[in-house]
């Protein structure tokens, strides 16, 4: 007989908190790659889908304490949460790591604005990556408060604000592109969340105004937008033209991977350029195909990034 799978929504009490962590975790261990692991993320973060409703929804945490999908709050991502109190003092999110490792998890109680709260933790490792990561439910604070950690990743020969022209880009992908495999070869990988603070940086040596990294999947999800996160763990839009009808996205991604690397020149909407709204400015994308180890599971991807001809 089918079984209907627990939903936020039936979320009433600690047991039926209980039962929605621990199916969901059921269903993200048997994930076979980051595509379909995006497409789950989306939804948690997606108010009125089954995994999220009102002030019941998930969270996924890196070991190192970096909060990797917060179903209700996009700030709080890629923040880490270790050091974080409630209103006793208590170390919420230590307290949760501790307990989920017990055989079934574990329930950890808070007090939040006077509130008492409780939520409920276990540990899962995705057989795609062999990485274990915490999954919590009922865990909420206001967290605006905590700063984003940043790495010293190597400078790049060409910095986001050095990149004046085509040779100049092409220039900033490449080096970024080492500057990732180095990562990921180190004997101690950095934490994906503190690779996306860094490259996200405003002034940084990864982004400077229009200047910024994109990342797309095999399967064709935005993974990172330096400009823009809303748009990450979504569907990157292959019919999108400019005002010349060339197909922009589509040639520079499916370019990057099957050539490796890509130049494309196209028409966009620079935001710095009153007017242009309908029919963009002539802009320079570059795009390279990188692959990477995660975890168990080598991944390929593209990274791209691009400029304005007419800013400089």
């Amino acid at each position: 007989m089918e079984v209907n799978p627990p939903t936020a929504q039936g979320v009433v009490d600690e047991e039926t908190l209980k039962t929605f962590v621990q199916w969901y975790r059921s269903q993200f261990i048997k994930v076979p790659g980051i595509d379909q692991d995006a497409i789950y993320w989306q939804q948690m973060r997606t108010e009125g889908s089954d995994l999220n409703s009102g002030s019941t929804f998930l969270i996924i945490f890196e070991q190192t304490g970096e909060a990797f999908v917060h179903g209700a709050d996009r700030s709080a991502e890629s923040k880490n949460l270790l050091e974080v109190v409630d209103d006793n003092g208590k170390k919420v999110v230590e307290e949760l790591f501790k307990v989920a490792r017990q055989p079934e998890g574990g329930f950890v109680k808070y007090l939040d604005g006077g509130e008492e709260k409780t939520a409920y933790a276990v540990t899962y490792t995705p057989k795609y990556t062999g990485v274990e990561v915490l999954l919590v439910g009922g865990y909420s604070q206001d967290v605006s408060h905590v700063a984003y950690q940043y790495i010293d990743l190597p400078k790049p020969e060409v910095t986001a604000s050095q990149v004046v022209d085509r040779e100049t880009l092409i220039t900033f992908v490449e080096g970024v592109k080492q500057v990732i495999l180095d990562g990921f070869a180190s004997p101690t990988p950095v934490p994906f969340a503190k690779f996306k603070n860094t490259f996200r940086r405003e002034g940084g040596y990864f982004k400077s105004g229009s200047v910024y990294l994109w990342v797309v999947s095999q399967q064709n999800i935005n993974l990172f937008h330096g400009a823009n996160i809303d748009l990450e763990n979504r569907s990157t839009n292959f019919s999108r033209t400019d005002i010349n009808g060339k197909r922009f996205i589509e040639e520079l991604i499916v370019g990057a991977r099957t050539e490796g690397q890509k130049f494309v020149e196209y028409y966009y909407d620079d935001p710095s350029v009153v007017g242009d709204e309908d029919t963009g400015s002539p802009k320079l994308g570059y795009a390279v195909k990188i692959t990477v180890p995660y975890g168990a599971t080598p991944v390929t991807f593209v990274l791209g990034s691009g400029i304005y001809t007419g800013e400089r």
